[in-house]
């Protein structure tokens, strides 16, 4: 859908973009290094400490990213560097793409300013995750497609299979951009013609070319990247629980009023006579990605930031389809502006508990006053179950916070183990082996050792430890967890070192550390 262009508007609307790009990017790096890695920022870094062209559950691109920036420090806010940058020129990128389309800086304006309101976009803009090059790279290839299939330049082709190979090495979702390319030709009846010449094929040669290496990499290890990506989803049953479930985790982390507008802009340009080449490929390249995500989701398990990529011509769709609505100044159109307006403030509710959870410790009194709640209607409906005791670990801000001084206090206890220089650390789950490895000594070893096949079994060779002594480090259920690796090693201490972290005043964490030694050199049975 085409709109007037007014100069005037115009240039204001450029500048606003870029005061925003420019504002919100500083505020990004400011708070960077505020707080500490999370856990899959921690899985990160490893990565890049191991540079390989594939990972038990991920291509190679984030820990590319991660080893460029630590170059200038091993500090958070070097570690979390690269993904604002990408942020930063994904924006740029989706501004030319919404000029590509529309011809509007409008669009463009408040397509940025919409990402603001959804909750979850501020973590994938700061947070190092593998969506920090998927969003560059996917943002560019659509760019690149646009201009390949409107005017035909080989340029633009090659440009689109290297940015399609440059996202899949950042995440295996990037399947979904040459279906999502092929579902808009196809519906396309002035650009279908593209499915019968070469250029399609040979930019997705180019990409499969560029994607190469992280394919022999998964050959060379049994496929193990690909067979768990594989695994989600699979073996399930529909259920409306499922479908509920996933609707609300959309709702959660972009918002509901927004995710509803989302739905209502898909369903408004649907029925659009006759569709605009432009609305048709912003509807192509967005749909689809919801689509697929909460079909698997009915089914088996999905994140509910997996869609993410969606959103880039998901903003589009919301913001043309809102311009368009706004225009007509009838009383759609002011239904309309008031769920937009509702949206805005929704978001920015959302967003702002956001960040004062993360600078304050706000989740222990609202969670006691939730508990008083159950607890009084536990008096007048037994049936309803009343809350259990908060606890450190129902706050899931904690995990950004403490584990340098566990780390520390770790490493203490290693110092006066009889072999310190033999003693590896090993946890039960592989996401607090990665909070703490990141931070102990980079020569000190860290695994896991259950019988479930994770990352740490590529860098860590139980044989070739056999006889070391280890420090098993539990948060929950401690007793009943050293007791099931004993059969792992000679010999055991069964009182164990206790770790506590205060955030605030508050406990934030409470460890332990149980000491074990004469390695067997293997890992637990099945």
């Amino acid at each position: 859908m085409e709109t007037p262009i007014k100069e005037p508007s115009q240039q204001t609307y450029r500048k606003l973009f870029w005061a925003l790009l420019f504002s919100v990017t500083l505020f990004r790096m400011a708070i960077a290094g505020s707080f500490g890695l999370g856990t899959d920022e921690s899985h990160y870094v490893l990565f890049s400490r191991h540079l390989a062209w594939g990972y038990f559950d991920h291509p190679p691109m984030v820990a590319f990213l991660a080893a460029l920036t630590t170059l200038a420090g091993d500090e958070v806010f070097f570690v979390r560097l690269g993904p604002i940058i990408c942020t930063a020129i994904t924006l740029i990128v989706l501004r030319f793409l919404a000029l590509a389309l529309y011809r509007d800086e409008r669009v463009a304006f408040w397509a940025a300013v919409l990402m603001l309101f959804m909750p979850y976009q501020h973590l994938l803009a700061v947070a190092l995750l593998p969506d920090a090059t998927l969003n560059l790279f996917w943002c560019g290839a659509l760019l690149a497609a646009w201009y390949a299939i409107k005017d035909g330049k080989w340029a633009a082709w090659i440009l689109l299979g290297l940015l399609t190979g440059g996202a899949l090495l950042s995440k295996y979702h990037a399947v979904l951009l040459p279906l999502c390319l092929f579902c808009y030709l196809l519906a396309s009846p002035g650009r279908r013609f593209w499915l019968g010449r070469i250029q399609p094929y040979a930019a997705g040669l180019i990409a499969l070319l560029v994607f190469l290496p992280n394919i022999l990499w998964n050959a060379y290890h049994n496929w193990v990247s690909y067979a768990f990506q594989l695994s989600h989803g699979g073996g399930g049953h529909f259920t409306i629980g499922k479908l509920l479930a996933v609707l609300g985790g959309q709702m959660g982390v972009w918002s509901p009023v927004i995710f509803g507008l989302l739905i209502a802009a898909f369903i408004s340009m649907a029925r659009e006579r006759p569709l605009s080449e432009s609305d048709r490929f912003v509807l192509w390249t967005s749909l689809p990605v919801f689509l697929f995500f909460c079909g698997i989701g009915t089914f088996g398990r999905i994140l509910p930031h997996w869609p993410s990529v969606g959103w880039w011509t998901g903003s589009l769709a919301v913001i043309s389809v809102t311009l368009g609505k706004l225009s007509k100044r009838d009383k759609a159109g002011i239904r309309w502006r008031r769920w937009c307006v509702t949206g805005a403030i929704v978001g920015f509710v959302m967003t702002g508990f956001l960040y004062l959870a993360l600078f304050l410790p706000v989740v222990d009194p609202l969670y006691s006053r939730a508990r008083d709640f159950s607890i009084m209607l536990n008096r007048h409906f037994p049936a309803i179950k009343r809350l259990e005791p908060f606890k450190s670990q129902d706050d899931i801000t904690n995990i950004l916070f403490g584990w340098d001084k566990i780390a520390k206090r770790v490493e203490e206890i290693r110092s006066r183990m009889p072999n310190p220089e033999k003693t590896f650390i090993f946890c039960h789950r592989f996401y607090t082996t990665s909070r703490i490895a990141v931070y102990v000594h980079p020569e000190t070893e860290a695994t896991t050792l259950r019988n479930k096949f994770d990352q740490y079994r590529l860098w860590f060779s139980a044989e070739g430890h056999k006889g070391w002594d280890a420090l098993f480090v539990i948060e929950d259920r401690a007793v009943e967890r050293s007791e099931r690796y004993m059969p792992l090693f000679q010999e055991m201490d069964p009182e164990p070192v206790k770790i506590e972290v205060f955030r605030k005043g508050k406990l934030a964490h409470a460890l332990s550390v149980f000491r074990y030694y004469g390695f067997k050199g293997k890992y637990e049975e099945k």
